[in-house]
């Protein structure tokens, strides 16, 4: 092989060389892009929102019984559990599923009324009387649960 010959390879391996990294870096470059598009810094929002409503933080974490460090921790986490923000929602008042589809709506009002404080005694009673029959009833509908879940345990077949 002649050096022209050899000069022109190498130049040839050369652009080659270089269009491989330029396409590789461009694949890279815009899978970043599109990577970054779909997945929220879910504590950023959480920032950004508190920041938004204006918020007062010492008033929040005390509200939701943890610490400011702890709320300092979770705006840093990018993957700050679903969990973890639908209580900063509700402790705020604010719906995270329109910005992040997989978590589900909160309900951020209560029932009306169940909550007023009785004027009279016999509206106390009538509270009372309420709490304790929804009291009864979840605690019969976790036994049910439960029987279920020792039948399926012990290899019983589950009532339907």
């Amino acid at each position: 092989m002649c050096c022209v010959c050899t000069a022109k390879i190498i130049k040839l391996n050369n652009i080659v060389q270089f269009q491989y990294n330029f396409l590789y870096r461009s694949v890279y470059f815009f899978t970043f892009l599109e990577t970054k598009a779909k997945h929220t810094h879910r504590g950023a929002l959480l920032q950004a929102v508190v920041a938004e409503r204006h918020v007062n933080i010492t008033k929040m974490v005390k509200r939701m019984g943890i610490s400011r460090g702890t709320y300092y921790n979770h705006i840093a986490d990018p993957e700050l559990p679903f969990e973890q923000l639908v209580k900063y929602g509700k402790a705020i008042g604010y719906d995270f599923s329109q910005q992040l589809p997989g978590i589900r709506p909160v309900v951020l009002e209560e029932p009306e009324g169940i909550y007023k404080t009785p004027k009279t005694i016999e509206e106390a009673i009538e509270q009372r009387d309420y709490w304790r029959e929804r009291y009864y009833r979840k605690v019969d509908e976790y036994n049910d649960l439960a029987k279920k879940h020792m039948r399926v345990l012990s290899g019983e077949k589950p009532e339907e």
